[in-house]
């Protein structure tokens, strides 16, 4: 994608993902072609390879949007406890619920999850690091592996509530985590 900051070309940038994302919502993502999203439009041919690259391209800049969002709330909070970051996660979901859901429906989740396995690394570098609660974990492949197991089992959880069509009320998914993080080394894992 070509960052431009040019406003003809952040309208025209906007406009292209808003009809991909229009589309998304009638048509399965491997119909939708680039002459597609121009006959919906009255952007050419020329400015929207200008902009991107491909349809793919679109899809991974809107994500990047989207990240960037929920990176700033983490900005923004002042410490780090995993209920608060439940709560954000979770409002992050409700906020994007349709293009979850448009994602979900494609087959196309892993593109949030490659997203989230590049950002939360840096995110905790140059956010979370330097005002997280307790000690912090020195060792970095250490703090890698922690990252990659904390993405992992949101990751799993949100998309287990995006399965059932997130039909459980935030609250009710966060207590039943807040409840097993609270007793989990209490508890019998042989199940697993």
């Amino acid at each position: 994608m070509n960052p431009s900051q040019n406003p003809s070309a952040i309208r025209s940038k906007t406009e292209i993902t808003e009809t991909l994302l229009r589309l998304m919502g009638q048509y399965p993502y491997t119909e939708i072609s680039v002459k597609h999203i121009l006959l919906e439009t009255p952007i050419s041919r020329k400015t929207f390879y200008r902009n991107f690259s491909s349809k793919d391209d679109v899809l991974s800049s809107y994500i990047d949007t989207i990240m960037l969002q929920y990176m700033g709330v983490l900005e923004n909070m002042g410490h780090y406890r995993m209920l608060l970051l439940f709560d954000v996660i979770f409002q992050f979901c409700e906020l994007h619920k349709d293009f979850l859901k448009q994602l979900r429906d494609n087959h196309l989740l892993y593109m949030l999850l490659e997203k989230w396995n590049q950002l939360l690394p840096i995110m905790h570098e140059q956010i979370i690091k330097n005002k997280i609660e307790g000690e912090p974990i020195q060792d970095k492949l250490l703090t890698e592996y922690v990252i990659a197991f904390n993405v992992g089992a949101v990751w799993n959880m949100m998309v287990k509530w995006l399965e059932n069509d997130m039909q459980e009320s935030i609250e009710n998914v966060k207590a039943t985590m807040t409840d097993y993080l609270m007793h989990i080394n209490e508890l019998d894992l042989r199940w697993i």
